[in-house]
């Protein structure tokens, strides 16, 4: 690999694992789509040459994406973990399967009552959306 590429490569990585945690910036915006343009010309091989693309796709596309995840601190997916909360809404049924299942015990058993997810424990894995049979949990 020459050293547009290799080093392109993990500088776009730490760029974007920032931003995805909520510590981007608007200037590391700008410089992560220099940097991939950088990296695409520069580069000697095939791999070097395209392996830029997907990061500039997704800066031309979902730009208003990137900026909401420096901006507001929102992922407007809701995958990014450092970004994201879960929430049991009134749509609880009290069955327990959610706190039977966290791993890190951060919803406390109360049968036929509605739960409760303490942020400080939670890990963000998506367990309780997946185990909840009356579609409760909410990603903000």
């Amino acid at each position: 690999m020459c050293v547009p590429c290799r080093l392109g490569i993990d500088r776009m990585l730490e760029i974007i694992t920032g931003i995805t945690e909520g510590r981007g910036t608007l200037e590391q915006l700008d410089l992560l789509e220099e940097l991939a343009d950088t990296v695409t010309q520069a580069s000697l091989c095939g791999l070097g040459k395209t392996a830029a693309n997907p990061v500039l796709s997704t800066l031309r596309y979902f730009r208003d994406e990137y900026e909401a995840h420096i901006n507001e601190k929102q992922c407007p997916a809701g995958v990014c973990k450092d970004l994201i909360t879960y929430r049991i809404t009134d749509d609880c049924i009290g069955c327990t399967r959610c706190a039977q299942h966290c791993p890190a015990d951060a919803i406390s058993m109360k049968p036929y009552e509605k739960h409760e997810i303490d942020a400080e424990k939670c890990i963000r894995c998506g367990t309780c959306r997946s185990v909840c049979p009356s579609d409760a949990v909410r990603v903000e």
